[in-house]
């Protein structure tokens, strides 16, 4: 078992007082320690109650013997959760560095204070003690055992299933130390062996689950699964980043099309079977509600996994392909635009799975949608957009795929025509305005232009009816009144979950929009929006995000739109000064000194707004021409360049909470950032305009 689980996630409510004393008890023993020294207590934990999930199997036992021993197995099992930590390999061994020598002691603690309550309910003679030390040699054999096949002293190709198997049992056997006391205290050992059996069983399927979701994990820090030695063979070796994306990118194709992911939980479900049918004389054993929550996970992450897989079977049996053949390049910048474009094109014969956001939303959230959530409209719609520059440049080449990507939009759209949300299967999530603009803009650039009045008036209507006094308007389509029952459910969750009230680079991009489509009926929305907007400046000049990382696409989608507003001329001025004064020492942009390829590409976007025929400003196109060889050094061999944070959700917002931050990027995404401004800049180098309404 690896990890905290929340009491409030398991149906076992009836143990919340016991975990809540329990608690208590181990935060007084915490007062004990130095504070850098933690014992892991404060949170009520289904570790906190684990004896009392398996005390329906033996004769009734003293509450207060109950108590010791399970503050006991907290502390314990905490210490083997931590101890994991330093234990393991990590991808980035930096990040956790410091905190070894003290996570080393805090191990120690724990297992002190475990001893000294476990020498108070068993003497030195008791048989529990032999059966602890057999499980202690069990688990530290695992261990060991593993690390030969992290090390390199045994081929990934000798870890069996049966092997795979017997190491997950083991390194998760301590927790039969659980039942070892049980039955020692209660003075029978008949229950023991079904119980341990049990406890294998879902300690072995649980491994299995666990490895799947951490494949790309355990692949980067080089530690084999039963999953990942089916879809890799062989342990891989690579030299450099763009070689493990790529092996990854191939790995995970194997995986999921190759029926391994599907085996993997099978082979959950086989052990969670065997596991019920040797407990199946305790049908009220409270571990069982442990059993169930696996199963469900299991079974829901398979329908998710043969959902996805058939949808993307079905479109490359529909999909026609492009030939694409380009000019040659007229400069450096259209050469990288052309080898970005090839990519691009590449990956839309593929689905765009790359830049596929694949997110979990475990039902006990309370969500009623499929736990695997596939959001793409965001990026495809984003993705299309530059598509439909490039096919400018090229007498309607790419007609086929933009048309293709416009319907593949909108039947996407949610059903009762409300517009689009991000994870469009996820009922609880609205849809949003920042999926609607970037609609709005495809269906606009591509041609699609009646399009828009048909699909988009009503969720825009929704948005502009909502709008505030000072001239913002909310990001999630949600009317004011008159809701339907799934309306009100999204509002609840938007209060509890997703967040409220405006977001500044959101209200850009909508905006923008509206000056496209129709920017004298808008004008009113558009000029009071920019007030508002201008006053959200941040006093660098910079847009802060809500929705994404760092100042950069804030700035540009601001940027954007501000420039083609006389009024704004000062925020514009402030916005400029920003981006030529951040520009880093290796002509990239990026969060302080370490540039990337995304914001290096946002940053060349925002000062291409800010061009016209004459140039207005030498030192500008000096460097972006900097810009342009610290983008080429970036890209890979496959004209891609590197994935980089891009979208990011603070789970912690609408609560208040503590922070904390999920984040996505794709190298598709950023492939695609580059190639518009390549093609921005090539237009500015050759004395051409960069105004997506011409």
């Amino acid at each position: 078992m690896a990890g905290y689980l929340p009491l409030a996630m398991i149906q076992l409510s009836a143990l919340d007082w016991k975990a809540q004393k329990i608690a208590k008890e181990i935060g007084r023993l915490q007062s004990i320690w130095p504070d850098a020294i933690v014992l892991g207590g404060a949170v009520a934990s289904l570790y906190d109650v684990f004896p009392y999930l398996f005390t329906a199997a033996f004769p009734p036992l003293p509450e207060a013997q109950l108590q010791t021993f399970a503050i006991a197995s907290r502390l314990y099992a905490t210490s083997i959760f931590l101890h994991d930590k330093l234990y393991d390999k990590d991808p980035n061994p930096e990040t956790i560095e410091r905190l070894v020598p003290v996570n080393a002691v805090r191990v120690l603690a724990m297992q002190w204070e475990a001893y000294h309550l476990l020498h108070e309910l068993f003497p030195a003679s008791s048989v529990f003690w032999k059966d602890f030390r057999g499980f202690l040699v069990e688990f530290a054999g695992a261990c060991a055992e593993e690390q030969r096949f992290v090390a390199g002293g045994r081929s990934w190709c000798d870890l069996s299933e049966e092997l795979a198997l017997d190491i997950a049992r083991a390194k998760n056997g301590v927790a039969r130390t659980t039942l070892a006391g049980l039955a020692a205290m209660s003075g029978t050992r008949s229950s023991l062996p079904p119980l341990i059996k049990a406890l294998d069983g879902y300690n072995a399927a649980s491994q299995m689950l666990d490895d799947l979701r951490d494949w790309k994990e355990d692949l980067q820090s080089g530690t084999p699964s039963l999953v990942l030695v089916r879809a890799a063979g062989e342990k891989p070796a690579w030299a450099s980043d763009e070689e493990l994306e790529n092996i990854t990118s191939e790995i995970g194709r194997r995986l999921f099309y190759g029926g391994h992911a599907n085996y993997i939980l099978n082979l959950a479900i086989t052990e969670l079977d065997k596991a019920e049918g040797a407990i199946e004389t305790w049908p009220n054993l409270a571990w069982l509600a442990m059993h169930k929550d696996l199963r469900d996970e299991c079974a829901l992450l398979q329908e998710d996994l043969e959902r996805i897989a058939l949808e993307n079977v079905h479109r490359l049996v529909k999909q026609e392909p492009i030939s694409l053949e380009l000019p040659s390049p007229k400069d450096e910048w259209q050469a990288l635009a052309w080898q970005a474009l090839r990519y691009i094109v590449e990956q839309w014969h593929l689905g765009y799975g790359e830049a596929r956001h694949i997110m979990e939303f475990p039902p006990k959230l309370g969500l009623s949608g499929p736990q695997y959530q596939r959001g793409d409209i965001f990026q495809r719609a984003l993705i299309t957009d530059t598509l439909c520059d490039a096919n400018r440049e090229l007498n309607d080449a790419l007609r086929l795929a933009l048309d293709d990507e416009v319907g593949y939009l909108l039947s996407r759209r949610r059903p009762d025509g409300g517009g689009w949300a991000y994870f469009p299967d996820l009922p609880e999530l609205p849809p949003d305005a920042d999926d609607l603009a970037q609609v709005m803009q495809v269906l606009w650039s591509s041609g699609h232009r009646p399009e828009i009045a048909e699909y988009c008036n009503k969720p825009l209507s929704t948005i502009l009816e909502g709008a505030h006094a000072d001239g913002s308007f909310e990001t999630w389509i949600i009317p004011l009144s008159n809701r339907t029952v799934i309306e009100t459910r999204q509002m609840d969750f938007a209060h509890t979950m997703w967040g409220t009230g405006a977001d500044p680079e959101v209200m850009a991009n909508l905006l923008h929009a509206l000056a496209l489509i129709d920017r004298k009926r808008y004008s009113e929305e558009i000029e009071r929006g920019v007030r508002y907007l201008m006053k959200q400046q941040s006093h660098d000049g910079s847009w802060e995000s809500t929705w994404y990382h760092g100042p950069h696409y804030g700035t540009y989608a601001c940027l954007r739109l501000l420039s083609q507003v006389e009024f704004a001329h000062d925020s514009v001025q402030k916005a400029a000064a920003f981006l030529r004064q951040s520009q880093n020492p290796d002509a990239g942009w990026g969060l302080g000194a370490s540039s990337n390829a995304l914001d290096t590409s946002l940053a060349l976007l925002g000062l291409a707004t800010l061009q016209s025929d004459a140039l207005d400003s030498r030192q500008d196109l000096m460097n972006a021409s900097n810009a342009l060889d610290y983008l080429r050094r970036q890209a890979n061999s496959n004209g891609s360049l590197p994935s980089c944070k891009f979208i990011q959700m603070d789970v912690g917002r609408a609560t208040q909470g503590p922070s904390q931050v999920l984040s996505y990027g794709s190298r598709t995404i950023t492939t695609s950032f580059a190639l518009k401004a390549a093609l921005a800049w090539h237009n500015i180098s050759i004395g051409g305009r960069v105004n997506p309404q011409e």
